[in-house]
């Protein structure tokens, strides 16, 4: 798989996302319970970006590791899909939850 296809895939779920978040908030009548989950969401998402862009910080700057270019960027990809995924599941979960 080329760098190129991840992003696309990697775009393609993120716009899945924002529509799903879209849809959902036109669709609730209490505008502040949907605020407060979207935020949740984000809040739980960019935590595991954080993480995941630490970790693959952390890799870099061991001596012992050798990463090349491409690998570094797929370990970052990885990082945003993980992150994406996590945003999409927290809305889920925490619409059917509240």
């Amino acid at each position: 798989m080329t760098i190129e296809l991840a992003i696309i895939l990697l775009t393609y779920l993120l716009l899945l996302v924002m529509s799903y978040q879209i849809i959902f908030l036109i669709n609730k009548k209490e505008d502040k319970r949907g605020c407060i989950i979207i935020n949740t969401s984000y809040k739980h998402a960019y935590s595991i970006l954080l993480f995941g862009i630490l970790i693959v910080y952390t890799l870099i700057k061991l001596p012992h590791i050798n990463l090349g270019s491409q690998t570094i960027s797929y370990l970052i990809l990885v990082s945003k899909f993980i992150s994406v995924i996590t945003l999409a599941v927290s809305i889920f979960l925490l619409s059917k939850k509240l």
